[in-house]
């Protein structure tokens, strides 16, 4: 799958809602405004965020209009447009990574979730080496 990093705003309110299976997730959409003052054009993304991820965003206040940054596997998904037969595609990004970003002159923004915390592997024994080889097969 293609990772992709993208910075844009919500376009609305989040909802937290559960799968059929018990699973918590959020879907939004996020507008990215891209090339010059000219030629200046708006582009959406359609985010999806499962489990954690979803928690994180609902507790750090991810609203409409907030400013954040996302990664995650880039899918072309087809849906079926407002008037209800039209088909078009749009870009779907499984979150697996977001942070705000930071507002204003030289400060930071109000909103700043909480990283997920490192799974760090635990630490094996090692006996070091000995001097001794084995010889090559061959």
């Amino acid at each position: 799958m293609a990772q992709v990093n993208v910075i844009g705003r919500i376009t609305a309110d989040l909802e937290l809602k559960t799968s059929e299976k018990s699973n918590p997730y959020v879907r939004f959409d996020i507008a990215e405004n891209i090339g010059s003052r000219q030629a200046l054009h708006t582009q959406y993304f359609q985010v999806c965020a499962w489990g954690e991820d979803a928690n994180r965003l609902m507790k750090a206040h991810a609203k409409k209009g907030s400013l954040i940054w996302v990664t995650g596997s880039l899918e072309l998904e087809p849906y079926t447009k407002r008037d209800g037969i039209s088909i078009d595609k749009r870009m779907k990004i499984l979150l697996d990574n977001w942070g705000f970003v930071p507002v204003g002159r030289g400060g930071s923004s109000k909103q700043e979730p909480t990283p997920p915390e490192p799974k760090i592997p635990p630490k094996q024994e090692y006996d070091g080496i000995d001097g001794e080889r084995d010889a090559l097969p061959g």
